[in-house]
């Protein structure tokens, strides 16, 4: 049972912050969007170039517009663990991609969390024609493989 002053906080000011994860994304990286770039060729039928775009941070409960990263916002746990695997899975198992990152200091910062996922799209999307679904919408466990997470991506 919920007190009623607990759930009107609740609903004007979000969920209370949550220890960091034991393993996988953090509420820090949770606050962050960005765009892919993408080339693609002249009929649209494959991606040829991937970049980045600009990171955005949130404020904590999200009640403002996105607004350019600070620098300590980039350096700020995004994913805890010395591992993180990405996974994109297909019908044609041909075409998935997996990608392992390691580091050695129990996390990966915002910044470094969004390098690895533009490295893994440079090799993921161009087997691909996905050029709607570019905007970045967090990580979640794999349904396939539960120590790696899948990108989610919106139009």
């Amino acid at each position: 049972h919920t007190p009623k002053s607990m759930a009107h906080w609740w609903v004007s000011r979000g969920p209370p912050e949550a220890p960091a994860p034991p393993y996988g994304p953090t509420l820090a990286l949770q606050r962050s969007i960005f765009a892919l770039d993408l080339e693609m060729t002249l009929d649209y039928s494959q991606v040829t170039s991937v970049y980045g775009g600009p990171i955005m941070c949130f404020d904590r409960d999200h009640t403002e517009d996105p607004r350019d990263c600070t620098s300590n916002e980039l350096s700020q746990p995004g994913f805890i663990g010395d591992t993180m695997k990405l996974v994109a899975m297909y019908i044609d198992e041909s075409k998935d991609t997996r990608c392992t990152y390691n580091n050695t200091k129990g996390y990966f910062t915002v910044a470094e969390v969004f390098e690895a996922i533009v490295g893994f799209e440079r090799i993921n999307r161009p087997k691909t024609a996905d050029c709607h679904h570019i905007f970045f919408e967090g990580l979640g466990r794999s349904i396939f493989d539960k120590e790696a997470f899948a990108i989610s991506w919106g139009s």
